[in-house]
This record gives C-alpha cells, structure tokens and sequence, in this order.
C-alpha cells in the first residue's frame, strides 16, 4: 500500500512499484485512509510519505499501522533531518528512501523489505 498526500507523486510510485512486479493494493492520502485501506487489504508493508494531508503525519501514521495491524513501513521522504528521522526510527522501519530516488533504489528497499518480513523470528 502506498501513504501519499500528492496524487501525481502517489501514481508515479505506484506505476514504478507495479514495473517492478510488485502489487499495490491502493493508495491513501491521509491516516484516515490508511487505517482504512490496511483494515479492508491486509498489505505486506506500507510505502509511507512523511508529509500526509491532515493534521496527523506518516511517522505517527506508521506507528499506528505497526501496533493496529502489525503493519511495517518503508518512509519515502525527502525530510531526511535528524529530528525527523529520529522520530521515524521508533516506529522500527524496514527502510528509508530519500526523494528523489531511482527506480532501482525503490526496487532495492522493496527487496530488503519483503526479506526482512520473510526472515523467521529469532
């Protein structure tokens, strides 16, 4: 699932994540949204922009996901300042991809991702 406020931004990545041969099984722009699309999808992992519509961000929206469905994020965001990604660290990210990025650092972070969801539990 994709947790982007911008729509133009949000379809560029999903056409970019579907060329990679993966599936996105939707986009929401606000917590609001990605409460409701993680309830109704079940996703493997949510591409979470730091920036949402609304007044609640996508670092307390990926918190959310982690404790409500047990849903990891990977942060796509070009705030890369210490505050920010001291606060995106607590939620224990699979991964964090500056803006702009290549198609091919998204691919990597996707990788990195599923694997590390797939890992068994120590």
């Amino acid at each position: 699932m994709i947790v982007e406020d911008d729509a133009l931004v949000a379809l560029g990545i999903r056409l970019t994540v579907e060329d990679l041969g993966y599936h996105v099984c939707g986009i929401a722009a606000s917590e609001p949204e990605a409460i409701a699309l993680a309830n109704a999808s079940q996703p493997n992992l949510a591409l979470m922009d730091i920036r949402l519509k609304g007044t609640v961000d996508g670092i307390d929206t990926a918190r959310r996901l982690r404790n409500e469905f047990n849903l990891r994020s990977v942060f796509l965001s070009a705030y890369t300042d210490e505050q920010t990604m001291a606060r995106a660290s607590l939620t224990y990210p699979l991964g964090f991809v500056q803006k702009p990025y290549s198609a091919g650092q998204l691919k990597s972070a996707l990788d990195l991702a599923l694997r590390r969801l797939a890992a068994p539990k120590e």
